[in-house]
């Protein structure tokens, strides 16, 4: 029996631990997806600041139906395979050797690298079309711009409110020079901090 020294060991738990680490931080700081169907006029629930809610509207007469993907059955059922691919798939049988991706004969562990892309290949034009990566993309940017602008209407009431209470504190000091007879104070023009003159550097 062979014995694995103690760091290989340790080495190999703190490679495993990695990723579900990882996993766990990705999962706390992602956002709530919530992808919705729609059908016809139906209304799309709004994003709310916690949740980015998706809608795929589909048209009216398919509200009832079996989905696109199910309809006609499993493309990659043999029963639904034209009778080509049966019969090729009937030459393939007992086939071993180089190309075969079979643990039989010399060379069979070839070919299945090209078994693999044949199956993605098929399972990608049997897959649903609709691409909610992008779909997601642009609602969280919707979002986005809708935080922008109610940060900047904000900020405009904000400096509004601070320029509304600097003339009203300029306008009782000068009731209260009024009052006691001292003569008004001079008009400081409002200057923007950008015509302030820079300070020669040094």
């Amino acid at each position: 029996m062979t014995r694995l020294p103690f760091a290989a060991l340790f080495l190999a738990s703190s490679l495993a631990a990695f990723p579900a680490a990882a996993q766990e931080t990705n999962t706390v700081n992602a956002d709530k997806i919530n992808q919705v169907i729609i059908y016809g006029d139906d209304k799309c629930e709004q994003s709310s600041p916690d949740e980015i809610v998706v809608c795929n509207r589909l048209p009216e007469q398919d509200r009832y139906r079996v989905p696109q993907i199910f309809r006609g059955g499993d493309p990659l059922d043999p029963r639904n395979q034209a009778w080509l691919n049966r019969v090729t798939s009937m030459e393939r049988v007992g086939r071993f050797g180089t190309d075969s991706c079979s643990p039989v004969g010399l060379g069979g562990f070839t070919g299945c690298t090209q078994a693999l892309l044949a199956g993605a290949k098929a399972e990608r034009q049997a897959a649903d079309k609709t691409d909610w990566q992008a779909m997601i993309a642009d609602e969280r940017a919707k979002r986005l711009a809708g935080i922008d602008a109610a940060a900047d209407e904000v900020e405009a009431a904000v400096v509004a409110e601070e320029k509304a209470l600097a003339e009203r504190q300029k306008a009782a000091e000068e009731l209260e020079r009024q009052a006691s007879g001292q003569a008004p104070a001079p008009e400081t023009p409002d200057v923007d901090a950008g015509d302030l003159p820079v300070p020669p550097k040094k």
